[in-house]
Parts: structure tokens; sequence; C-alpha cells
């Protein structure tokens, strides 16, 4: 099933065509997120439906941003193409998996619209779902530009597995958030229960039928191998000895079957005997660990929000948080009942960070 460039544009725009307000997916940066089209192939595709008056183009304010952007929309004729266009791949097959079904029954099983189910569609008529829900937290992401690249590397080689480590609070799970956005395949993203091997099973097992797998406990070996997905895990550490076998049991799978690649969040402090690899995994090209640490006094500073800090007080919070960036973010907001529960900072030292959080020249 092979669309043109203008053929999933149009379906995309579908769903909007009685937006009133201006919205980021009617954009020609939306337009290539949510076709999966590169950002260059977009204006011709746009030029050619505009030109065939299917497509209509104005100007507006995206809320939150200050000037204006074109936004695009679909005419009556162009909207009478795009469900003409639909309705003839409604009764397609697709393959979902390691199976094939018709591109309506799809959408309805996973109640997703037929057009998300076009635009996930690969060359191969493949149904790759373009984003799975992964609940993280909101967080500024600064100086880590060097470990997304390390990740992307990884993404596009042939290490099947990369381990993030890091203390708590260094951003783990917002840097794999931001890495994990910027990719286009399938994927599933588990939180390990430190001590429940069956619930990580169970959550993966379900996390892989939502892109094509059996759901099953015993078909996740399978699953790995014909979906080849991107898996990540999240919060290990010290972990129970059941939760280090399943973990070392997916780390034989995905190495077992190349092109599938495994993500694990660890903890800096992770005691030796839950390792799930070795030295030599590393050193054989097995495993890739990217390895986090604190921000510098200029990334502190730039997270706390306060550029006119007074030099001491930065140095201050500095020498005390470590650049951790769940610390800064928490002082900047002024939790100090967050700060109390996750740091070992005493009552006066949060009255002291508080404090010099504020403090100008």
């Amino acid at each position: 099933m092979l669309l043109t460039a203008a053929e999933r544009v149009l379906l995309h725009l579908l769903p909007l065509w009685n937006a009133k307000d201006a919205v980021h997916p009617a954009t020609q940066e939306g337009i290539s997120e949510g076709t999966g089209l590169r950002r260059s192939h977009v204006p011709r595709a746009l030029k050619r439906l505009v030109a065939d008056n299917s497509v209509d183009v104005r100007e507006g304010r995206l809320r939150g941003r200050g000037r204006k952007v074109r936004v695009y929309g679909l005419t009556e004729a162009g909207i009478r193409r795009a469900r003409d266009l639909l309705a003839g791949l409604s009764s397609e097959e697709v393959r979902f998996g390691d199976r094939r079904v018709a591109l309506a029954a799809l959408a309805e099983e996973l109640r997703v619209s037929p057009a998300e189910i076009v635009a996930g569609l690969d060359d191969e008529a493949t149904y790759r779902p373009r984003q799975v829900a992964i609940a993280v937290p909101k967080t500024d992401l600064i100086e880590r530009d060097s470990e997304l690249r390390a990740l992307a590397e990884w993404a596009k080689g042939q290490v099947p597995v990369a381990v993030v480590i890091g203390s708590r609070g260094m951003g783990k799970t917002a840097l794999a958030h931001a890495f994990h956005s910027g990719i286009r395949r399938t994927s599933a993203w588990v939180d390990i229960v430190v001590d429940d091997p069956e619930a990580l099973r169970t959550h993966l097992a379900a996390s892989l039928r939502v892109v094509g797998g059996s759901g099953t406990l015993e078909g996740i070996d399978r699953d790995i191998a014909v979906l080849k997905p991107l898996v990540i895990l999240d919060g290990y550490g010290d972990v129970a000895e059941g939760v280090v076998d399943a973990v070392t049991s997916l780390f034989a799978a995905v190495v077992a079957n190349p092109g599938a690649k495994l993500l694990v969040l660890t903890q800096e402090a992770t005691p030796s005997y839950c390792r799930f690899y070795g030295a030599a995994e590393v050193r054989k090209g097995s495993v890739r660990e990217v390895r986090l640490k604190g921000l510098s006094p200029e990334g502190t500073k730039s997270l706390l929000g306060n550029p006119a800090i007074a030099a001491e007080a930065l140095r201050r919070v500095y020498l005390l948080t470590k650049g951790c960036p769940l610390y800064l973010t928490l002082i900047r907001e002024g939790d100090t009942k967050r700060l109390r529960e996750v740091t070992r900072f005493t009552p006066a030292e949060i009255r002291l960070l508080l404090f010099s959080r504020g403090a100008t020249r």
C-alpha cells in the first residue's frame, strides 16, 4: 500500500477540517510529525494540493507563540478527496505484528482513527504506532545534548542494549523521554516494580500487545523477534532476584534478534549482584553505557531560572546540590515538602537553598 506524500497530507488534515483555531498539527512542522514525511518534503506536497484546490493556507497564531505561522486546512474539494481515499483504503489489509487485518477493523480494535493507521504505515504496509503513551514528569532538559546524540547513534547502530546510569534525580527518565520523542519506531515503555518480576513481564506483554504483539507472557520472546521493538525499562536498581532474572532474559532475547533494542535506566548505586550484564558485554559491543553527571554551574543557574543570582549564592546551591536537575527544579519551584521527601537536606539547608535561589547581585 503505497501512498503519495500529498495523499498522506490529505489524510492527516482530514480530522482537522472543522478546526476554528490555528493548531500545531496544521502547520508544516505538525504535518511532518503527523505523516512521517521529511520536513523538506512537506512544502512540495502542500504546494501541489494548494494548486489543485484541495488545501488552502492562512496565517494564524498558535497558543503560546507570539508571531503568526502558516496553517493549512482542507477545502470542500479536499475533504471529499480525503474521504474518498479513506473509504477506498478501509478494506485494505495491513500487517500488524505477525497478522494481517483490514485497516478499518484494526482502527476499531485499537480505538484510533483510520487516518492514524494510514499515517503509521511503512513502505511494506506494516502498521507501526507513531506514539506510545508514556507517563513521565515534565522536566527541563539542560546540558544533555551529548547524551541525546549518544542515544541517537546507538539507536541507528548495531549495539542492541544501552544503559543510562545516573544517581536519583539526574534526569534519566527525562533524557529517555526526549530521546524517544525524537524517533519513530515500535516501542514499549515499562516502569519496573523493584520486587515484582511478574509485574514487569505482564506490563511488557501488555505494552507489546498495543504495537502488534500477542499480549501473552509466553509470547514475549516471539513478539520481540517479530516486532524488533525498542523496549525501555525505567527504574532499575536494587531489585529482587526475580527482576534481575526477568531483565537478563529480556537482554538475551534482544541480543538474539538483531534490530530489537533495549534501553535500561538504572541507578548509579545499583549493587553488583543486581547487574544483568558485565564488563565482558560492554567490551564485545553488546552494551553501551551512557553516564549522567550533574549540571555545570552555568547549567545550574539556567535551571534555577534566576539569571541575576549572586555568585556566592550560586556557589552554595551548586555545592549542596552537585547540579542535580531534580533538586534544582524543586528549589526553583519552592517545593519544601518534596525537598524533604526526596533529599537528605536538613531543614536549615533547605531554607538556605530556597533563600539562595532568590538572592541577586
